[in-house]
């Protein structure tokens, strides 16, 4: 039994480390044009998780899948330069920022469902 539980730990820590190898940082999502509070109400079922990976330069979308795409936009908070503007799958995708200069960008997301959530990156 107590091998089996060593076991246990041992896999739990080596998934941690897995966790904190990866270089991918959260966007905290909020719905469009209010700010971030603990007074926020419960966010729908369409809200996605979204990271920022700065070794992959890259922003990953990971949806629920209660929707089958999001629009998304990314502009710069420095010039109001709208860089990227696509749709992604609301499943899970990524989406190449390689090519956007060193600033700090708002990440808007769009659901069909009517829902917009922003946040906020910096790519330096």
């Amino acid at each position: 039994m107590k091998s089996f539980r060593f076991i246990i730990f041992l896999l739990f820590s080596l998934l941690s480390l897995v966790c904190i190898a990866r270089n991918e940082a959260c966007i905290n999502l909020h719905y469009k044009g209010n700010h971030h509070t603990h007074h926020d109400l419960p966010m729908p079922d369409d809200v996605p998780d979204v990271y920022y990976d700065s070794t992959n330069q890259s922003i990953i979308i990971d949806g629920t899948g209660c929707v089958s795409y999001y629009d998304v936009e990314i502009t710069s908070l420095s010039s109001w330069t709208v860089y990227v503007s696509t749709q992604v799958s609301g499943y899970y995708d990524t989406i190449d920022i390689s090519s956007l200069p060193q600033d700090d960008y708002v990440i808007t997301i769009d659901s069909p469902l009517g829902n917009s959530y922003e946040g906020f990156f910096g790519t330096y």
